[in-house]
């Protein structure tokens, strides 16, 4: 595939109200809906996919689609228009980003976008690229269903406490077993994955809000501000200033 052909139209951050809903609608290029929160449906040539947080949609160019946001839990979702005239349609409608990696990458295209709006600027198409081409790996080349359904489960779950006994009953797999096979899988253990999906959580409350460290923690289900910082300078090599600091102010609202 020639990704070299790929361009970014547009990009924006969606948060829906209780009941919210889209009524049939096509566009001139296509469209790629990546799911930070919450849940949705959408239909699409009669299909209705269900979508949740590490989940991403494709709406064809000139195709019909609808969208719905769930009562309950409404949706927060970051949106891109992409031109790709090379292709007419994707190899899949939906796929799950267990990696989260499209979702890092749709940050950073949208932290570029506060930055200089041009869609045309060299890091702009780079960073559109790269997530047409994760998304195109995903459809073609799914991960294990293990790891897929167990960070999937996280992703949804990680505001709350969640023990290793809980991941392995989720996995129909006696503990010793999910364990030892989830670590061959990932390189990484359960716990590790739980942590790494938290502070990427907290990590997205910090550039898209302007909520405190004190609330960001116990939302992402750190513990405390104390507990945040420690990872971040662990594992990002930074502070969650720092971090805030180097990028613009959120929108309001």
């Amino acid at each position: 595939m020639n990704y070299a052909a790929i361009r970014l139209v547009t990009i924006g951050r969606h948060t829906s109200q209780p009941g919210w809903k889209l009524g049939p609608q096509r566009h001139d290029q296509h469209e790629i809906i990546v799911i930070v929160s919450g849940r949705q449906s959408a239909e699409i040539e009669g299909v209705t996919h269900n979508v949740g947080v590490g989940d991403v949609l494709w709406f064809p160019q000139n195709v019909p689609h609808a969208e719905q946001a769930d009562p309950a839990d409404p949706v927060r979702s970051l949106f891109l228009g992409v031109a790709w005239p090379e292709l007419p349609r994707p190899p899949a409608l939906r796929v799950t980003d267990s990696d989260g990696r499209i979702g890092q990458l749709a940050q950073w295209l949208y932290a570029e976008r506060e930055r200089d709006p041009a869609p045309d600027r060299p890091i702009a198409t780079a960073l559109t690229q790269a997530i047409v081409a994760e998304y195109v790996r995903l459809a073609t080349q799914p991960a294990d269903p293990l790891v897929g359904q167990l960070r999937k489960f996280m992703r949804q779950h990680y505001r709350r406490p969640i023990a290793l006994d809980e991941l392995a009953r989720t996995s129909g797999l006696s503990k010793f077993h999910f364990l030892r096979r989830y670590r061959r899988l990932t390189g990484r253990t359960p716990m590790e994955d739980l942590r790494l999906i938290r502070l990427e959580a907290a990590r997205d409350l910090l550039l898209t809000t302007n909520l405190p460290l004190k609330e960001i923690a116990p939302r992402c289900g750190l513990g405390d501000e104390f507990h945040l910082s420690r990872l971040f300078r662990r594992q990002l090599r930074t502070t969650p200033g720092q971090l805030r600091h180097r990028t613009p102010p959120p929108h309001p609202g």
